[in-house]
């Protein structure tokens, strides 16, 4: 290791050795190339001299920049050794080549972290003789510029890559034994790219941001490396690792009971289907050996294991009743800020840990994410406590430094809403699309039964607040997946027009009145169903099922819901004028009545549970934030265009009545243009026949009689049949048909006939032959 330590440093020194001879070579053509214009110049005197101190200002300068460059090409092959690095702990024996080259990266931090502070003093001593320079000449300034552009360009580029090494070992630190050693070495980092950015030569600052336009941290001014920046970045390198821990405490709390039921029902065969995807997809295996293996072999391979872990526990018994000891005093004490030992709690951050992860409930997830805040408060505290501001630090009767309350109370907080945060949206993605057999690719019913789950197992008095948030943030992601899949689904079903009658009964709960209905009829009533309960969930909060405050209502999740409302009432309401027209005017009026009547009240009912809070009041009042007030007034625009579409579809029940009754005129006029008799028909009559004319029956049985096979509703057959007989006179007179005493009384008789068919027909309920008897058109 030593030798290997030795080889790096020699060639280290050996690459900035060739540096400085470059730099000594530069140096010695610069001062040839200068003697040369020199006695030239002073041979023409067109320009004064460089004098030896701007000469040796403009050689310090071109050091400087080939130091930057080398400086940076090995923070660049630091940063690929770091990203290669996982995490994992390895094993510590001199075997092991990965541990080995571990060990060489921790060294060749370090002294990049030497060579650094080094290059910052040299910059702050070049800071005032730069701004000290006397320009008495155009040319010295232009070579002024232009050496020291060169300067400021590679001087960003090696605090990008600083930055960038930066961000790389926070995102490993925390997965690593040493964690506590590589969060130094990065405040170390994180202090020397502060300083190194903190010139205060105002030229610096000017011509800082010189890059390639295609590298996107050069889009906006780079910003000082500060303590919400670390802890974003620790947040975040966490998200993954308890995202899995916060599954397996589902997984716990949702495993069913009794899987071996037969009788379950379809819920329950849903809920089945969350478990295994939570189980067998998201959890990683339990074991790694040969699936292969039978009952028996595994049940010996289980006792083995058993038995050597008896054995390992037996041998460490006295090790770790001192740890469990000590742990002991470090808990039972930490009611005060400034008596808790900080370093006894870092030197037991695994024990800790390990306590922690063995109860698989959310508090001890919490309890042990605190713990990694605490070794990052405690090494910001006594490495760079300017990060923590001037009231964020206080000194100890031990003499070292430690976080104040407030500070400490700010830092967690904020990394723990950071963290949950982005575990509630890294949820999302592995429950709906990351697993090999994702709920995304399933019925939305699913998804919607797991939503109802955590809406009914999980709120404010069992569950702490940022575990709840992130489960919110899973909730309402998993709506608004079912509002754009089921929608999809329904709507995509509705497109094409089924007018195939289909029970009702298939369907549960979709209507208490109706058992009959078109397929396109109840695909829009499921989808309008649909709808309307992801609408009320929105209107209820994990709190308040009445009520809630705007504030904590997910309205950005219910905006699209009323989308989608919208256009599908508008849709279906189009779809229904547009199908009942073309259907009366063939006269199928089983069709026509089913979408009319059936249909349209199987979608009013849905409509009818329809619940909107008026929040006008809040909004008017203005005591709420920016983004809350817009989609609030987003909202407030949708509901009222959803209440007039809802309006619209009432009244376009009169609309199809309309339609239905002008084109029972029109048909009606054209049988009897057909099949009533003519002029000379009626001349002929010398005798008034012993029964009614053969087209009566043939003009009820043509119009009247669809209409009562369809429907039994009272006023619709009244109006058919008077809207008959004012035709059936209408062509009379239009035909200026002239009538006989005979054939007057022949015409009584087709008229009274109605009347006898009305009763002879057996599909008229009493009550509508009862009405329909008293209609004036037969008085």
């Amino acid at each position: 290791m030593t030798k290997v330590l030795a080889l790096f440093n020699c060639l280290y020194y050996l690459k900035f050795g060739s540096i400085g001879q470059k730099a000594a070579n530069c140096k010695l053509s610069i001062c040839c190339i200068s003697i040369m214009v020199s006695n030239k110049v002073v041979s023409k005197k067109w320009i004064s001299e460089e004098t030896s101190d701007e000469e040796d200002l403009f050689n310090h300068c071109k050091e400087m920049e080939l130091v930057c460059y080398a400086i940076t090409k090995v923070i660049l092959d630091a940063d690929n050794k770091w990203k290669g690095i996982t995490g994992k702990n390895t094993s510590p024996s001199l075997s092991n080549r990965k541990y080995i080259m571990e060990l060489v990266n921790i060294q060749v931090l370090d002294q990049i972290i030497e060579y650094l502070a080094k290059l910052v003093k040299s910059y702050y001593k070049l800071n005032p003789k730069l701004a000290r320079l006397k320009k008495d000449n155009g040319l010295l300034e232009s070579k002024h510029d232009h050496i020291f552009d060169k300067m400021c360009s590679s001087r960003f580029i090696m605090l990008q890559t600083i930055r960038g090494l930066i961000t790389t070992i926070l995102n490993t630190c925390l997965h690593r034994e040493d964690s506590r050693k590589m969060i130094e070495s990065c405040l170390s980092l994180v202090t020397t790219y502060n300083y190194l950015l903190g010139l205060s030569y105002k030229r610096f600052t000017t011509k800082f941001n010189i890059g390639s336009n295609t590298y996107p941290n050069t889009v906006s001014e780079t910003k000082p490396f500060t303590l919400t920046k670390v802890v974003q970045i620790l947040s975040k390198s966490r998200v993954e690792i308890n995202c899995q821990r916060l599954i397996n405490c589902l997984v716990k709390v949702y495993k069913p009971e009794d899987i071996s039921d037969n009788d379950s029902t379809t819920s329950t065969a849903e809920s089945l289907e969350i478990y295994h995807t939570l189980t067998k997809h998201i959890t990683p295996p339990t074991s790694s050996g040969p699936r292969d293996l039978t009952d028996e072999k595994r049940r010996e391979a289980f006792i083995e294991n058993k038995k050597a872990k008896m054995k390992h526990a037996q041998s460490l018994v006295e090790i770790k009743n001192e740890q469990n000891k000590m742990l002991s005093d470090i808990i039972g004490g930490q009611n005060s800020d400034g008596e808790v030992p900080y370093t006894s709690l870092l030197a037991n951050e695994f024990t800790l840990e390990n306590i922690f992860t063995n109860e698989d409930n959310v508090n001890s997830i919490l309890q042990s994410e605190e713990m990694y805040i605490e070794i990052l408060l405690d090494t910001v505290a006594n490495m760079c406590p300017m990060l923590l501001g001037n009231s964020g630090v206080k000194k100890l009767k031990t003499g070292r430094l430690q976080a104040s309350k407030k500070a400490a109370h700010k830092v967690t907080e904020y990394y723990q809403n950071i963290l949950w945060g982005d575990v509630g949206s890294c949820l999302e993605h592995i429950v709906l699309w990351w697993s090999s057999c994702p709920l995304a690719i399933r019925s939305p019913n699913t998804c919607q039964n797991l939503r109802e789950w955590l809406f009914s197992t999980f709120n404010v008095n069992n569950t702490p607040d940022l575990i709840l948030s992130a489960l919110r943030i899973l909730a309402d992601a998993l709506g608004c997946h079912v509002t754009s899949s089921s929608w999809d689904r329904h709507f995509g079903a509705t497109l094409t027009t089924n007018l195939k009658p289909t029970a009702l009964k298939l369907y549960p709960g979709l209507s208490l009145y109706i058992s009959e209905s078109t397929e396109s009829g109840a695909n829009f009533a499921l989808m309008l169903q649909e709808l309307v309960t992801l609408n009320n969930q929105c209107e209820v909060t994990w709190e308040y099922i009445l009520g809630a405050p705007i504030e904590d209502l997910p309205i950005v999740e219910q905006i699209p819901i009323l989308h989608r409302l919208d256009h599908s009432i508008h849709t279906y309401r189009l779809w229904c004028l547009a199908e009942t027209r073309r259907l009366a005017n063939v006269w199928e009026m089983d069709d026509f009545f089913r979408i009319a009547h059936n249909d349209m009240q199987a979608c009013m009912e849905q409509l009818i549970n329809l619940r909107f809070a008026d929040h006008t009041t809040t909004i008017e009042s203005g005591k709420i934030g920016v983004h809350e007030n817009v989609c609030a007034k987003m909202r407030e625009k949708l509901v009222s265009e959803v209440k007039v579409n809802i309006q619209k579809l009432k009244e376009a029940t009169e609309e199809i009545t309309i339609v239905l009754a002008s084109v029972c005129a029109t048909t009606s006029l054209a049988h009897l243009t057909m099949i009533f008799p003519t002029n000379a028909e009626w001349r002929r009559v010398t005798r008034p026949q012993p029964s009614h004319s053969i087209y009566v029956h043939e003009f009820l049985d043509k119009m009247l009689l669809p209409v009562i096979k369809a429907t039994q509703d009272v006023i619709t057959l009244n109006m058919v049949l008077r809207i008959m007989c004012e035709s059936w006179l209408h062509h009379i007179y239009v035909a200026k048909v002239k009538f006989s005493k005979e054939a007057a009384l022949q015409l009584l008789a087709d008229f009274n006939e109605v009347r006898n068919w009305l009763n002879d027909n057996i599909l008229i309920a009493t009550a509508a032959r009862k009405q329909m008897l008293q209609n004036e058109v037969l008085r």
